[in-house]
């Protein structure tokens, strides 16, 4: 296997270091086998279109792919610190990007996502299964073009995903967030109290705290788009979501208190810690991803609102402390419930619907700085709705 770094260039607006390198199909297939797994909850990987039974067929005659880009976790980056973050074209040292190269190659799998070039890199991998026995090692010594961005957190790299993707017939923003999903949990797994689910778990929620990483990857679109109902048909309407969050992210990026992911985070402590004060017996309460959603886009409304964003705080302390002495009364349960059955389930759409009510009472309560109950919201949001 063969794996070369070849360069090392400085992304000033996301602050981050992003390594060039070539690599073999061997070493690359290895380094991201189990990604199409990792991977499920976004889009389905094509198997069939015509595009990409032509790709195969260049594949096996030797074509070269366009550069795939991935981001690679818990990488020693000290070297790095040799060089100025201001030089335009970075003359690395060899010996620098060898200690690159030998600590990228050290990784495992687990540490690598495929942030543009899953369908390319499924087509590899079907290349390869076509191919006679004897075919496949001079096909899996053939190079590759990657470009690695090292550590990167996510928020940077929603970014620039968003932004790249936003001049052509971009993939839903639904669909991006997901493929970011990886680093999603990486940023927020120290949270105290999470427990998060994978597609390739197999598991379900049993206890306060567990959370499928789906549910949070779209938490985390509604959040930043500011409304409960993440799946998009109209373009027009998603572009102009996609051009907001980019703004939003934009903004955050060069906000000196990372702004943008400590929202977030900050966002996902107050559920784990209402989920935990309601216990198991209510675990179905946060365990309802429309409930989550609507949760999600409430606070990020506030979050973003000049207005609402000092009430936010405040709030929320609020419904913690109440929830201490009765969560389940301080949530409002049980009206929930009971307001939950009364939807016309002819003339609307259940999920849809009950996630504006969550959206709606939460902010109402924001907007009230927890001055009135969440049993009183959660009226006020049924007559609106």
């Amino acid at each position: 296997m063969q794996f070369e770094v070849i360069g090392i260039d400085y992304d000033s607006r996301i602050q981050n270091f992003m390594v060039s390198a070539r690599a073999d199909y061997e070493w690359y297939l290895e380094k991201t086998q189990g990604s199409e797994e990792n991977l499920a909850i976004q889009r389905d990987i094509i198997r069939g279109s015509k595009p990409y039974k032509n790709l195969r067929a260049d594949l096996k005659l030797g074509c070269i792919l366009p550069t795939i880009v991935l981001a690679v976790r818990d990488i020693d980056q000290t070297v790095l610190e040799n060089y100025s973050k201001d030089e335009g074209f970075i003359q690395a040292s060899r010996a620098d990007l060898d200690v690159l190269q030998g600590a990228i190659t050290e990784s495992v799998p687990t540490d690598f996502d495929i942030i543009d070039g899953l369908q390319r890199t499924n087509a590899l991998r079907q290349t390869l299964d076509d191919l006679e026995q004897d075919e496949r090692e001079p096909f899996l010594r053939r190079s590759l073009r990657l470009e690695i961005w090292v550590n990167i957190a996510f928020f940077p790299l929603a970014y620039r995903m968003l932004l790249l993707n936003a001049g052509q017939r971009p993939m839903s923003m639904k669909h991006q967030i997901d493929i970011l999903s990886g680093g999603l949990a990486n940023d927020i797994k120290d949270i105290n109290g999470i427990e998060i689910f994978r597609v390739k778990d197999h598991k379900r929620r049993v206890r306060p705290g567990q959370f499928h990483l789906s549910t949070l990857a779209q938490a985390f679109q509604a959040w930043m788009q500011r409304s409960p109902n993440v799946d998009r048909t109209n373009l027009v309407v998603e572009t102009m979501v996609v051009d907001e969050a980019l703004e939003s992210l934009g903004i955050d990026l060069t906000s000196e208190d990372g702004n943008q992911r400590d929202g977030f985070r900050q966002f996902v402590e107050w559920v784990i810690t209402l989920d935990q004060a309601l216990g198991e017996e209510q675990n179905r309460f946060f365990g309802n991803d429309t409930v989550v959603l609507g949760f999600a886009a409430a606070t990020g409304f506030a979050h973003k609102n000049d207005t609402l964003q000092d009430r936010l705080p405040t709030a929320m302390a609020k419904l913690i402390e109440a929830a201490h002495e009765d969560a389940a009364e301080a949530l409002g349960v049980e009206i929930f419930e009971r307001i939950r059955t009364t939807v016309d389930t002819k003339r609307s759409n259940v999920g849809e619907w009950t996630r504006g009510l969550v959206f709606r009472a939460v902010r109402e309560y924001i907007m009230q700085e927890g001055t009135s109950s969440m049993r009183d919201c959660w009226t006020q949001a049924a007559s609106m709705g």
